[in-house]
């Protein structure tokens, strides 16, 4: 993935998680205290937000800022659950790796 690509998925997953939360650009721009327009080249992808925003707009939309990077908002619960049990399945060495993840965000 290159900078262009990254900057497009970063702003489209903020844009399905605004509209997810049910905020307006304007509503959201104001209480990430950015202006609207900002917000608008963000989810566009023709911004990158800095990292203080980055956080700021993931913290109004109730998610961590990793999850503008690797979430797959388009899979539920049980999806998520079944391909993290195929994995692990298919590859025990990847189980110390997720133990250790989930041991620091304190599940």
């Amino acid at each position: 993935m290159n900078a262009q690509e990254l900057k497009k998925n970063i702003g489209a997953k903020i844009k399905h998680f605004r509209r997810q939360k049910g905020l307006s650009q304007d509503k959201l721009a104001e209480i990430v205290n950015i202006e609207m327009k900002s917000l608008s080249r963000i989810e566009s992808g023709h911004n990158y937000p800095q990292c203080e925003n980055l956080v700021a707009i993931a913290h109004a939309l109730g998610i961590a800022p990793w999850q503008l990077y690797f979430c797959d908002e388009k899979k539920d619960l049980k999806q998520m659950g079944d391909e993290i049990k195929r994995i692990m399945c298919s590859n025990e060495a990847t189980i110390p790796a997720l133990y250790q993840f989930l041991k620091l965000q304190k599940y």
